[in-house]
């Protein structure tokens, strides 16, 4: 590792570049014309993106029930141990996602004399998924996308993946099998082939075959962001995602093995990932940095974590205080807390509240949050958490109002009240209607 990879930075020599939020457009031009294709000729417009662009075109796109059973036999059969996680996985996704789903009330009260109010919290109909399987099968966000849906009551949840050669027949259509079991044992209802901006454009705007969904959810790359980016208003999306972030807090209590392992578990995300160290002990930054070096070595020279790591870089502060202002500053997307038990960490852990999930403690590793704690690992990055929060059952909620009406001083005050402010904006049929009811009960 040379000596610009990974470097130890004082607070004041952070890059200026590190605060801006980076979004990367380049090859982008393509999305559009893709799903203003599907939006037009439907099913015959994504066999041609396929056809481009994915490993396999099959002639239908959704998945048999059958080869969805078959999917969770062979992983029986073949992996029982993976089974077995993926199912300690999902049970501990919905059970999180059930109390978040519990923490949205309904209620109706008497607001004034007369008048009612109330909301409801209500699950969209139709949701769609979307998994990727490129580099990397990402098998987890099976559960992070399928499990909140099901928590939230979501009638139909249709997930996509993209295509796969088919052992049988390259007629038909396939996903990585891994994927399709935990599909299957999540409680997907529809599993197609489908992959890139013409998936989720099938998804936003449906096609013959495949049904228009309400929400869609789900990782990709920067073409399937884009797409969701621009699918958006048709449909609802969860997050608009950039590069993987990783900031550890830490002080002289961490352990350099573990916190260089979390920095290089995100690293290895992609190229554009970063990971970031702001410690009090520059010994331990020091440590940290060697063991990086140590755990790279054996990497191919193109590994996506040395060209991350060559982006990253440890920070020296004189307090905790201090990291705490840049943690909230940068707002990043996982927040460690590498500190011992004790005041400090509790002080560290009320005042940070920009991050797209915390983890507090030596052993909270990140690893866990991606994988099997419950917590969902669709998260908010490139400073998005400074106003929103991660993939949740609340993305498959909308929270509506009601209003109910009986006789009460507080009707007549606020058709009144209504009657006088519409007239001011010069909305004279608005007046109307709230005085013809006024008159009325007079």
């Amino acid at each position: 590792m040379d000596d610009k990879t990974f470097p130890i930075l004082a607070a004041d020599s952070i890059p200026d570049s590190y605060w801006s939020v980076q979004r990367h457009a380049d090859g982008l031009e393509g999305v559009p014309v893709i799903m203003d294709s599907v939006r037009k000729r439907g099913d015959a417009a994504v066999r041609e993106a396929a056809a481009k662009y994915d490993r396999a075109n099959p002639l239908t796109f959704e998945i048999s029930e059958e080869d969805r059973v078959a999917a969770v036999a062979r992983l029986v059969r073949e992996a029982p141990e993976l089974y077995e996680s993926l199912c300690l996985s999902r049970d501990l996704a919905l059970r999180f996602a059930s109390l978040q789903r519990a923490s949205f009330s309904d209620f109706e009260t008497e607001l004034s004399p007369g008048l009612f109010t109330g909301q409801r919290t209500v699950p969209v109909s139709r949701a769609g998924a979307y998994v990727p399987a490129g580099r990397f099968p990402l098998i987890s966000s099976v559960i992070m996308t399928v499990c909140p849906a099901k928590a939230a009551g979501v009638g139909e949840i249709v997930l996509v993946s993209p295509p796969v050669p088919h052992p049988d027949s390259p007629a038909l259509p396939a996903v990585e099998w891994r994927i399709l079991a935990a599909a299957q044992l999540c409680g997907a209802t529809r599993v197609f082939a489908l992959g890139g901006p013409q998936a989720i454009a099938a998804l936003a705007y449906g096609t013959e075959t495949v049904p228009k969904v309400d929400v869609i959810v789900g990782p990709g790359n920067r073409y399937v962001t884009e797409a969701k980016r621009l699918a958006f208003g048709e449909v609802g999306i969860d997050l608009v995602a950039g590069p993987s972030e990783v900031m550890v807090i830490a002080d002289s209590s961490a352990h350099a093995e573990w916190v260089a392992a979390d920095l290089l578990a995100q690293a290895e995300h992609d190229a554009d990932a970063q990971a970031i160290l702001v410690t009090v002990d520059t010994a331990l930054a020091q440590s940290v940095r060697a063991e990086l070096e140590r755990r790279i070595e054996p990497l191919p020279p193109d590994a996506a974590a040395r060209a991350s790591l060559a982006k990253s870089f440890a920070v020296i502060v004189p307090d905790l205080d201090a990291a705490v202002e840049i943690a909230n500053r940068k707002a990043p997307e996982h927040l460690e807390l590498a500190l011992d038990p004790g005041p400090d960490r509790d002080g560290v852990a009320r005042a940070v509240h920009n991050f797209g999930s915390l983890f507090v403690g030596h052993g909270a590793a990140e690893v866990l949050g991606d994988y099997a704690a419950g917590l969902n690992h669709t998260l908010p990055t490139v400073g998005t958490a400074r106003f929103t929060g991660g993939l949740s059952v609340r993305n498959f909620l909308k929270t509506v109002t009601t209003l109910r009406t009986a006789d009460g001083k507080g009707v007549d005050a606020s058709l009144k009240a209504a009657e006088l402010m519409a007239e001011a904006e010069g909305l004279v049929a608005h007046a109307a209607a709230a005085r013809c009811r006024r008159v009325a009960k007079a």
